[in-house]
């Protein structure tokens, strides 16, 4: 059994997704703390013409601060939603799949949410549908736990009967300084995906990386952004190759 999981982030990379599709079970970690001004709450896509920018969803600030993700409020005001929506329309509209997405993305972006967690999570599990995902969800707050980090990640592990960890490579270091990792029953297995270059409407210049997932599904179409991220890693590495690349006196 193939586990992975990540904090919800507001409209993910390709390489989250590449994570849930090589996974069989997905846990959504809806109950970690929420970090203001992180992917949590934005990423980036085009703003104008050969220009990146944040999209970004506003929160309440006096009540989200150290919250739990499915706890953190979403601004009520309804404009931010759309002006957002609008800078969509105005940078992929002309895009190969834009008629295809457009419907849903608008009710689910005019909508409401109960909180950032919700609102994140919709769009994920939309997009794993048209990635064809054939896992499962789970949530981590259906296994309420005072435990954190690396130990947090090893009971949500055991929860789901993971025989491999499937895991994103800049989690090596904290893992590394915890002590728990690694695991005699339980191998880790870490992401290196390379973004490669496809047409980017609305880009005259050299391919833009580390956009949100959108960006390629709305200028190459479900079925290729599915191979597009299925061969994001061409090669999964161990601990053992991560100790090489990351020496233990280089961290602190």
């Amino acid at each position: 059994m193939k586990a992975a999981m990540m904090q919800p982030s507001f409209l993910p990379w390709q390489g989250f997704f590449e994570l849930i599709l090589k996974s069989d079970i997905f846990i959504l970690l809806d109950d970690f703390q929420f970090s203001a001004q992180s992917y949590h709450q934005r990423n980036r896509l085009f703003l104008n013409k050969d220009q990146i920018g944040w999209y970004t969803v506003p929160v309440m600030k006096r009540i989200s601060f150290l919250s739990p993700l499915n706890q953190v409020k979403i601004d009520g005001e309804p404009n931010w939603r759309i002006k957002m929506w609008k800078r969509i329309q105005s940078n992929y509209a002309k895009a190969p799949f834009y008629n295809d997405l457009a419907p849903w993305l608008e009710t689910w972006l005019l909508g409401t949410a109960d909180n950032i967690a919700a609102q994140n999570i919709a769009f994920i599990q939309y997009v794993s549908k048209l990635l064809n995902y054939k896992g499962e969800f789970r949530y981590s707050s259906e296994l309420p736990s005072d435990k954190v980090r690396s130990e947090r990640v090893e009971e949500l592990l055991r929860w789901c009967n993971a025989a491999e960890y499937l895991c994103a490579r800049g989690s090596f270091e904290y893992m590394l300084l915890d002590g728990v990792f690694p695991l005699k029953d339980i191998s880790v297995s870490f992401q290196d995906f390379k973004p490669l270059p496809y047409r980017q409407i609305g880009n005259t210049r050299e391919f833009i990386p580390y956009l949100s997932i959108l960006d390629a599904l709305m200028n190459i179409g479900p079925e290729k952004t599915e191979e597009y991220v299925k061969s994001g890693t061409k090669k999964w590495l161990l601990w053992d190759e991560m100790k090489s690349i990351v020496p233990e006196d280089s961290i602190c």
